[in-house]
């Protein structure tokens, strides 16, 4: 399948001990002194992350003057694919690597990264300080490794068109429109009257809003066990495919060139989306329709979250020192979190971060909504749930299975029992090894 499975694939090839060699070993101790460390350190990321990082580079260097920082910023699946490829190789890693929300559950359980727990890292002490599901989905299964911190997350938001929803005579301030959508019925009906047949959509895709549910990956239960399997999906799915059925779905792949005109010009009225598609819409999806846009919280299921990502340090830098005074730098402290929040939207991990009179202020983009406050409601209501490294291919084969019914008319029930035997078989070898490491039977 795609690249993101064959990473996965080698990762539990690792965990039950097949012949994939990694560099690490034992882990060299290392001395942390602010006054004496010094050096370049090379920083590994994908786009945005770059831009965040260079807005605290200023004040980093106040702090520690002797310590210069290098990006190296690539497209996201590049950036994990070789990732993958130098800790292989034992070489060529960055001193800190950012790892993605998808991907942390094909990593966390692997050698090659230092761990966080230990001395003179001692990470355990900030636990409290950050939002309990992404501090442990960077946790090894028997809780003694942890390869990063987490720097940002996604609280999940449904964004719509005040301007659509007022044109449609419908109301367009948060609450009312909350209420509108709090139900399927609800959905489907405030569906039809913004969309004009040939002209404008309700949403880009009709399973957009399934997949809005479990953009938090979180598809097992600790048995290992579906989460998905449930009368929810059914329902979620259902409404997919009324939307289909009846027109009100513009079909469009999220993130595409027609999705982001669309977008920009309101033929598509809402999305569901991690918090930091507002950051993207500022910036470059719809950069002129300020005051047109209202957030609310996913209407139909519980709060949850869409992506984040992690700082690491691979086991074979040479600068662990200046890598982890960047790192706890950056990430545990409210000020260069929130100075990095603003230049990107990456919505803090760190809930100290969350007090600052910056989460007060109307957002001018928003009509003056407090969206900062909204996300972290949203974030304190979402749950910690389990990540394993079948995320990514169970999420490629669920959402393939979902959108190919949908288009077809299938039963939804019939779709999800598909989409479970199959994955079931592709993922045999990673559950097995996974089932060891917990001790299932």
């Amino acid at each position: 399948m795609r690249k993101v499975i064959s990473l996965v694939t080698i990762c539990c090839l690792v965990m039950l001990g097949g012949a994939v060699a990694f560099g690490g070993g034992a882990q060299e101790e290392v001395e942390i002194d602010p006054d004496e460390v010094a050096g370049t350190i090379t920083f590994g990321g994908w786009s945005a992350g770059d831009e965040a990082v260079e807005a605290i580079l200023d004040d980093f260097q106040e702090e520690y003057p002797d310590v210069e920082v290098e990006l190296e910023m690539t497209a996201t699946e590049e950036h994990h694919d070789r990732l993958l490829t130098s800790l292989a190789a034992d070489a060529g890693a960055p001193d800190v690597a950012m790892i993605e929300a998808e991907y942390i559950g094909a990593f966390r359980d692997r050698p090659g990264f230092v761990n966080l727990l230990e001395e003179p890292y001692n990470a355990g002490r900030f636990e409290d300080d950050f939002v309990d599901y992404k501090w442990e989905h960077a946790q090894s299964v028997d809780g003694e490794q942890m390869i990063g911190l987490p720097w940002d997350i996604g609280p999940l938001s449904l964004f719509y068109r005040r301007d659509v929803f007022e044109d449609a005579g419908l109301p367009s301030e948060p609450d009312e429109v909350y209420e509108l959508l709090s139900d399927p019925d609800g959905f489907l009906e405030v569906a039809r009257e913004v969309s004009i047949e040939d002209e404008r959509w309700a949403v880009g895709d009709a399973a957009d809003i399934f997949y809005g549910r479990w953009s938090n990956r979180d598809f097992y239960n600790e048995d290992l066990s579906f989460r998905f399997d449930s009368e929810e999906s059914v329902e979620l799915i259902e409404l997919g495919k009324q939307l289909r059925e009846e027109g009100l779905d513009a079909q469009v792949d999220a993130f595409g060139p027609e999705w982001t005109s669309m977008l920009d010009d309101g033929r598509i009225a809402m999305v569901h989306s991690g918090s930091w598609l507002g950051g993207f819409l500022k910036t470059w999806i719809a950069e002129g329709t300020e005051g047109k846009w209202g957030v609310i919280e996913p209407p139909l299921f519980d709060a949850t979250n869409w992506g984040g990502s992690f700082l690491t340090i691979p086991e074979q830098s040479e600068n662990k020192a200046e890598a982890w005074a960047f790192i706890e730098y950056a990430l545990t402290n409210v000020e260069p979190q929130n100075t990095m929040f603003e230049a990107v939207d990456y919505y803090p991990a760190l809930i100290p971060a969350w007090d600052d009179p910056l989460y007060d202020e109307p957002d001018p983009f928003f009509a003056g909504q407090r969206t900062r406050q909204l996300w972290a409601e949203i974030a304190e209501g979402t749950e910690p749930t389990m990540v394993t490294p079948m995320d990514a291919e169970t999420e490629d084969i669920l959402m393939e299975h979902v959108g190919t019914g949908i288009a077809e008319g299938r039963d939804a029930r019939a779709i999800l029992d598909d989409a479970m035997e199959e994955i079931l078989e592709a993922t045999a070898a990673e559950r097995d090894a996974m089932k060891a490491r917990l001790g299932l039977d």
